[in-house]
């Protein structure tokens, strides 16, 4: 474990030549995608922002140039008229989802023929939903990861924290308390967000075999916070069985930032 001052954002989560990455989970999930979508395009690169299930209209539609489309090609041939060569972000989606305020995402097998095509230097995922809670438990049918997935990302908002198990805390409750055999009303403490990392049903679930498999702690600016984050890094190493190759404590806003790495979980 060791603290990064200067260390960027990409280079933390170990993102590299990552052409798909899929993030799940809450806390700052869109955010992460936006802001990983900057620096890519900032470097020049040609990048594609999606989903898998839903996005919010005002997020995706305020951000960055939209797009409608339903299959790969559609999406490349539409990017291209849209977007310079010399790079620049899209968000594809297929329209309004059966929520006015949400837009449908693209069907896995579109993205991983995305990918294959070559068309994008990155392409990033949302992979799941929130409700805009700081942590959540996946229910059965999600989350919806292509399976050409470079990178696989888990965002926890370390907010979430310490506030009581409930749905006003926590994005299906029941199911967090079912994996981690916490109680409705008690404090979310840090060994239950390992123990919903580490269950097989967990927030882990979805990645594909052999994708490299992040975890990032969000909002660990305060003391408390980072505190915490520890807590989580030491009861994931002290645990058994598959988990996080890497594991980031940092923060979005209003700039991205760096406090710890833990990376010695690659081969566990």
């Amino acid at each position: 474990m060791h603290t990064e001052g200067g260390i960027s954002l990409i280079e933390a989560l170990g993102l590299g030549d990552a052409r798909l990455i899929s993030i799940c989970g809450a806390g700052g999930k869109t955010t992460l995608m936006f802001t990983l979508a900057q620096m890519f395009v900032d470097q020049g690169k040609r990048v594609l922002i999606t989903t898998t299930t839903k996005i919010a209209k005002e997020e995706a539609e305020d951000n960055w140039p939209a797009i409608v489309a339903s299959t790969a090609d559609e999406v490349i041939e539409l990017y291209s008229e849209q977007i310079p060569e010399n790079g620049g972000a899209l968000i594809a989606t297929t329209g309004r989802a059966k929520d006015p305020i949400k837009l449908g995402g693209l069907a896995p097998e579109e993205i991983d023929l995305l990918k294959e095509s070559g068309a994008f230097d990155r392409i990033l995922v949302e992979a799941d939903g929130s409700r805009r809670l700081p942590l959540k438990a996946p229910a059965p049918y999600e989350p919806v990861v292509p399976s050409l997935t470079d990178l696989h990302i888990i965002v926890a908002g370390l907010n979430g924290l310490r506030e009581p198990l409930g749905e006003n805390t926590l994005f299906r409750a029941e199911i967090w308390a079912e994996l981690t055999g916490t109680n409705l009303g008690d404090p979310i403490m840090p060994e239950a967000l390992a123990a919903a990392v580490l269950h097989k049903g967990g927030l882990a679930k979805g990645c594909p075999p052999g994708t490299r498999n992040v975890l990032f702690l969000n909002r660990s600016g305060s003391l408390q916070r980072l505190l915490d984050a520890k807590e989580v890094f030491r009861k994931l190493s002290d645990a058994d069985g598959p988990k996080p190759a890497t594991v980031v404590a940092g923060w979005l806003l209003p700039e991205p930032g760096i406090s710890e790495i833990i990376d010695y979980l690659e081969n566990a």
